[in-house]
This record gives C-alpha cells, sequence and structure tokens, in this order.
C-alpha cells in the first residue's frame, strides 16, 4: 500500500487517544456557526494554497503558514503560532516546534522528549482506534508533526469544526510531513555515496 493510501485513507474519523486535550477542554464548546463557516472557508482556503506548490516541502510549509492565519475563533493561539513559526524552521526544529505546539492538546505520551519518529511514540500514542490509519506509521513521520497533527485534530472536533475540509487539511499535512521525511532520508542517502 502506498504511503498516500495509508495517509489519505485514514485520520478522517475517530476520537483522540484516553487523556487527550486536557487545555483544549477548559470550558469551551461548539462555536457559532458564523464561526464555523469562516474556520471552514479558512481551511478551504489554506488548501488551495497549498495545493499551488508542487515541491513536497513547500506544501507541508504552506499548509503551516496557512494554519497559522486561520480559524482565529477556534483554534487557540499557541498551536496558530505554532505552526507559523514551525512553517519556516528546517525538519528538526520544525519537528521540536510542532511538539511544543501541541503540549496540552495532546496527552504526554504523544510527545516526545527530543524530535523523532512517529513511529517510536506509537506504541504509547496510537492513532485513534476508529480510523482507517494504518499501522505501523510511516517511517518517515517525524513525532512533531503527528503530535501536532492530532492536537489540531481534536481541538477542530472539540468546537465542532472539524469537517471534510479539516479532515483534508490533517491529511494532507502527514502525508507531506511524511514525504518530506522520505526526500531529506534520500537526499542524505545520495550525499553519503
Amino acid at each position: 500500500m502506498s504511503l498516500s493510501a495509508l495517509v489519505l485513507g485514514g485520520w478522517l474519523v475517530g476520537t483522540l487517544p484516553p487523556g487527550a486535550s486536557a487545555e483544549a477542554a477548559r470550558g469551551e464548546g461548539p462555536v457559532a456557526p458564523e464561526v464555523l463557516a469562516r474556520c471552514h472557508a479558512d481551511m478551504e482556503r489554506v488548501l488551495g494554497e497549498a495545493a499551488r506548490f508542487g515541491s513536497v516541502q513547500r506544501r507541508a510549509q504552506a499548509l503551516l503558514a496557512g494554519l497559522s492565519t486561520a480559524c482565529g475563533e477556534v483554534l487557540p493561539e499557541r498551536l496558530r503560532e505554532g505552526a507559523g513559526v514551525a512553517a519556516s524552521a528546517r525538519r528538526a526544529e520544525r519537528s521540536r516546534r510542532l511538539l511544543e505546539a501541541a503540549r496540552g492538546f495532546v496527552p504526554e505520551a504523544c510527545l516526545a522528549s527530543e524530535p523523532e519518529r512517529a513511529r517510536e511514540v506509537e506504541a504509547r500514542c496510537p492513532p485513534p482506534e476508529d480510523t482507517l490509519f494504518v499501522r505501523p506509521l510511516p517511517d518517515s513521520l517525524e513525532a512533531g508533526s503527528y503530535a501536532f497533527a492530532l492536537a489540531v485534530r481534536a481541538r477542530l472536533r472539540e468546537r465542532g469544526a472539524y469537517d471534510a475540509r479539516a479532515q483534508r487539511w490533517v491529511a494532507e499535512f502527514l502525508l507531506r510531513s511524511a514525504l518530506d521525511g522520505e526526500a531529506q532520508a534520500h537526499r542524505g542517502a545520495r550525499r553519503s555515496d
């Protein structure tokens, strides 16, 4: 099965692992219909802008940069700011920034102490059980992107904003992050030859 089938085939429905989103669940519920409509339009805009880029790395960066200005009344500032900072960071720094942004929105088990692969945290922080996301996670997906996607997904679900556009953002971000990891590993292998 291809990497895109693994990512795009899953993460579209489900709940977070037990203990997730302690910070995110504090006293906020669904939002007004007009706020949801703005958030949905924002997600459509972000996906459209990211689709203009052919490069995997640029598309992942565009998804993060776009999210930094999207859904202001739905996504917490810390998630949006983390996305903005991570968008311009190199891969290892991006993973660290995304892990920090996700802190408090996912269980601690989902947060790596050092940037590592998502597969290394998968045993203690599995993908939501009712998704079709195939295990094991792609080896090229880093833990920061995985935790951040879980956090964004959880927050949008909690606020009633997790629709098809949000599902596409999560799937696209995970796919592009994993493909970027594969491309970087391939570039590193060519340099060492």
